[in-house]
């Protein structure tokens, strides 16, 4: 369900202490750095944090740089 004020997705998601919650994306991300969400829900069922796999929030910074040859052509 999207918010009213902004139009972006609402996230549902339950808190570590039981508590039930409504969140943008952002907010989420927030919660997630500290810990403090058990599961949210996605468009295919619910998600366990620490059990399921979720996405890096910054892909580039989380694999390691390429040392290679680079193969593409610059034009």
């Amino acid at each position: 369900m999207p918010d009213r004020r902004t139009g972006q997705q609402l996230i549902h998601a339950i808190k570590r202490d039981g508590n039930y919650l409504r969140l943008m994306a952002p907010g989420l991300d927030f919660l997630l750095e500290k810990g403090s969400i058990m599961m949210f829900r996605r468009c295919n069922g619910w998600l366990g944090v620490g059990i399921d796999p979720i996405r890096v929030k910054d892909r580039r910074g989380a694999s390691r740089p390429f040392n290679g040859t680079e193969k593409r052509s610059p034009f």
